[in-house]
């Protein structure tokens, strides 16, 4: 499946709506429960799979701090965790809090902003990262449900094209996919639906529901288990 990079939340919500294993509709939020201000590309995320694996509004909270299905990794906050701050509201962050996002409200597609890039400037200002919401997110739950897959790996060799690390035909899924940085710095992949490929910042990660897709891999490379 390709998601396609205009409009891409419906492909996005289909394909990990196919790779995540016990993901039912009860993990659905109701409309209602979701403020009005969250602009549409979020809200549907929410709408999704906002109570998975726990209910929303026992995510990310004392005392076992269960992330959600987008949590792995980077966090997106609960609902009732985002706060209004202008015209914005904060709804990721980084892993380590290193970074945090913003997008505004009440609108239909905004840009996203990050202080992820203060680095660079010597300073904790917050800059624009990505023009849209919707591409932003997609970026990000690919990403955070392929670090929440059964099996993850990590490819240590220098790899120079992804099809050099599987024996069989590999389907673009999201390329060149715009995270926190300001820049595409993401690209996923999927070999037989069942072995899924992140590149990101130059580097290869595997990842698989049934250990069984590893037959795939080409064996021509360094690969390591994470888990």
């Amino acid at each position: 499946m390709v998601i396609p990079h205009d409009q891409p939340i419906p492909a996005l919500l289909e394909f990990i709506d196919s790779w995540v294993p016990d993901l039912s509709s009860k993990h659905q939020m109701a409309e209602a429960d979701i403020p009005g201000f969250i602009p549409s590309p979020l809200r549907e995320i929410y709408k999704f799979a906002g109570n998975y694996p726990v209910l929303n509004t026992q995510q990310l909270r004392s005392p076992n701090w269960d992330c959600g299905l987008f949590g792995p990794q980077d966090k997106l906050l609960a609902v009732d965790q985002l706060e209004i701050t202008g015209n914005r509201f904060r709804f990721i962050h980084e892993n380590q809090n290193v970074w945090l996002c913003e997008t505004l409200i009440n609108q239909e597609d905004p840009p996203v902003y990050s202080n992820s890039l203060a680095y660079e400037f010597g300073d904790d200002k917050f800059r624009e990262v990505c023009s849209s919401l919707s591409h932003f997110l997609t970026t990000f739950c690919l990403q955070e449900v392929f670090f929440g897959s059964r099996h993850l790996f990590c490819i240590d060799s220098d790899i120079s094209t992804p099809k050099d690390l599987v024996n069989d035909i590999l389907t673009d899924v999201w390329i060149n996919g715009v995270y926190a940085y300001g820049k595409p710095t993401h690209s996923f992949y999927l070999c037989h639906q069942g072995l899924f490929i992140m590149e990101a910042h130059n580097s290869f990660w595997v990842a698989c529901n049934d250990d069984g897709y590893t037959s795939l891999l080409s064996g021509a490379n360094d690969v390591r288990q994470i888990h």
